[in-house]
């Protein structure tokens, strides 16, 4: 029998390979990129007047900000000196910044609905000096004017294999919405406008004018000390294929506790092509060699980009060799330190339909999406596995199914998680159930878990999103390795004081797991809860982390690089699975930071943080600092995607 299902489940996780690679190849066919002579005449029009509706957004508020730097500049200009200096430094704002949040963006190009499109045009522009509502704005200085010399511009096929329509479709405004939001979130891609042009006397076609702005792709970082160094040199756009590169190297002199040497070098390296010819379909080959991590690994993926996306799936074929340091729950028991191997295979199939209920809006953003999905663990050099030992070593095949209701929205907005960049939030809602089959080498179970979640704004208060997922293994009776999450994510709406813009952000995490393994916890030190500090003793099965922070948007901008400072306070209860979650002691981080972003390179954001911990154990140092980057972070989707089962973490 165990053979037999076996058998069965490789077969699966083969039959849904096929079907994928059959399903995706040819969804899309090639876009011819041409142009006539009335999208010469008509774009510039047409993108005055596209911005100057954006720009009245607000129009009643004082634009402080141009103030601030007229202020500065009268009084620096009042000697030679400090006025070179103001002239190398600053560069004043080129439009007013949006000072509100947007309920819903405005839908200019709905009047066009249903008529056929023609001609296809591309603007390329360099990272620095124009933008995407002002293409002949000049770069600032001789620096920029050198960057842009140095930069590869995104190659025009590049930005049509991103596009979801070409010549001959009927135009819908609510698919170039979505187009400028997939082409904006393209790594290489700072911004994107998609402008429909009118014929002049012409009532059923219509011209395409797609506006894209670069960042400079090139990006790295550095770090050390005595003992170890780490060097990151990327690239976002090699070659100007849209391809990227990203690589880390590094050097340790601590002692291997296998071999009793130096780790010496490591390295890790990873190429990502995105939307494979016109496919939508990212590939991905990744490569990692480290004194406790090897891997050798191919990805191939195409998400539920927008709702007209009829099929998505992934391909994932690794192999990894890891070696693992597990902390116990008791802080003062023994680390335990294992080697092992494994080889995973694993693929998923998904299908989204159009839903004939509810009102228009509701039919021509929600689908009904159901998902197969089937993966292969097969371990080996391994410790010694039991039924009751080291379970999560064990052999084993998995079928989930998944099937539920999506419904997506955006909204642009400014100075959310960027520094002025047109963020696209999502609101909307999500319901999915999903169930599996687990078969191990020594148990076999089955899973079942669904999620809830709800996001949207409300006028005066702010974004509210709200996620409820529960999903446990049923394996001989027992319920095994469940857990369930509640959490909330809120942030203001954007409140102007004189010369700054400020929002408030408020998270809420409450994970509890049931029936873990022995070697199973969350943390909730570090990015998952009390930022700044790690420690054994803040590991457990319940955890309920709240995270606060207001962040203060500066006017300054010095060499492009923009500052906003921060002030943050952290609290979290972790506790065993016998111990309720208010009978933890509650643990403490606060502290205030500065943060600095251009949003025109490729570079992660730069924070500096200080920090203070009260009630840490074990923690030798109450006040620390803190200085890093982190990449640009973006709000949970409401798309369905691979079937899968609840994070615990």
């Amino acid at each position: 029998m165990g053979i037999t299902s076996r058998r069965l489940g490789k077969t699966t996780l083969w039959w849904i390979c096929l079907c994928w690679l059959g399903a995706i190849s040819g969804a899309f066919a090639q876009t011819k990129d041409t142009s006539s002579n009335n999208l010469d005449t008509l774009s510039k029009q047409i993108v005055e007047r596209d911005e100057k509706r954006l720009d009245q957004i607000g129009e009643d508020r004082e634009d402080s900000t141009a103030i601030f730097y007229q202020k500065l500049k009268k009084r620096l200009y009042k000697h030679k000196l400090t006025k070179r200096l103001y002239d190398a430094l600053f560069r004043e704002p080129y439009r007013k910044p949006v000072t509100r949040t947007l309920e819903r963006p405005a839908d200019p190009y709905q009047r066009y609905n249903g008529r056929f499109i023609g001609d296809i045009r591309y603007t390329r522009l360099d990272p620095f000096g124009p933008r995407v509502n002002d293409t002949l704005r000049p770069p600032a200085n001789w620096v920029e004017r050198t960057a842009n010399s140095l930069h590869a511009t995104t190659k025009k096929y590049v930005i049509r294999k991103g596009l979801l329509f070409k010549k001959g479709d009927r135009l819908s405004s609510l698919e170039i919405s979505d187009n400028e939001r997939i082409l904006r979130e393209t790594p290489n891609l700072l911004d994107a406008r998609i402008y429909v042009l009118p014929r002049p006397g012409d009532r059923d076609t219509v011209d395409i004018l797609v506006v894209t702005q670069d960042v400079l792709s090139v990006s790295g970082g550095a770090s050390g000390n005595t003992r170890s160094a780490t060097v990151d040199l990327n690239e976002s756009n090699f070659f100007g294929l849209g391809h990227e590169v990203r690589t880390r190297t590094t050097y340790r002199s601590q002692t291997n506790p296998f071999t009793e040497s130096p780790v010496g070098w490591g390295f890790r390296g990873l190429y990502r092509v995105p939307y494979i010819g016109n496919t939508f379909i990212t590939g991905q080959l990744d490569f990692i060699h480290e004194w406790n991590h090897q891997r050798e690994g191919l990805l191939l993926r195409r998400e539920f980009l927008s709702p007209d996306i009829k099929y998505a799936g992934g391909l994932e074929v690794s192999r990894n060799r890891q070696l693992m340091q597990t902390y116990p729950l008791e802080p003062d028991s023994g680390n335990v330190l294992y080697r092992y191997n494994y080889k995973l295979v694993d693929a998923w199939l998904g299908r989204a339909f159009r839903l004939n209920v509810g009102s228009e809006r509701f039919r021509e953003r929600a689908r009904l999406v159901t998902a197969l999905r089937a993966s292969s663990y097969d371990f080996f050099d391994r410790p010694l596995v039991t039924a009751d030992t080291n379970q999560i070593l064990e052999d084993r095949e998995q079928n989930f199914f998944s099937i539920g209701i999506s419904n997506r929205n955006y909204l642009r907005d400014v100075q959310v998680f960027g520094f002025g960049r047109t963020e696209d939030i999502p609101y909307g809602s999500l319901f999915s159930i999903t169930g599996g089959v687990d078969r191990g080498e020594f148990k076999r179970g089955y899973y079942l878990g669904s999620k809830l979640s709800r996001g949207r704004y409300y006028k005066g208060f702010g974004y509210l999103l709200a996620t409820v997922e529960a999903g446990s293994f049923v394996r001989a009776g027992d319920w095994e390795q469940g857990v369930v999450r509640v959490e909330l994510n809120y942030f203001s709406r954007l409140l102007t004081f004189q010369t700054t813009h400020i929002r408030q952000f408020l998270d809420l995490r409450f994970v509890h797991g049931i029936g873990r393994f022995d070697r199973e916890f969350i943390d909730i030190s570090g990015r998952n809860g009390i930022r700044g500090i790690g420690s054994a003793a803040l590991r457990g099965s319940k955890g309920l982390v709240l995270n606060l922070e207001t962040v203060v948007f500066t006017p300054i901008t010095i060499l492009g690089f923009q500052l906003a400072t921060f002030a943050y306070a952290d609290l979290g209860i972790i506790t065993p699975s016998d111990v309720k979650i208010l009978d933890g002691t509650l643990y403490q981080g606060y502290g205030i930071g500065l943060r600095v972003r251009n949003e025109n390179l490729a570079f992660n954001t730069f924070q500096f943080r200080l920090g203070i911990y009260p009630n840490i154990p074990g923690n030798s140092r109450v006040l620390r600092t803190d200085f890093s980057g982190f990449p640009r972070t973006r709000l949970p989707d409401f798309g369905i995607s691979a079937p899968d089962v609840v994070p615990f973490r």
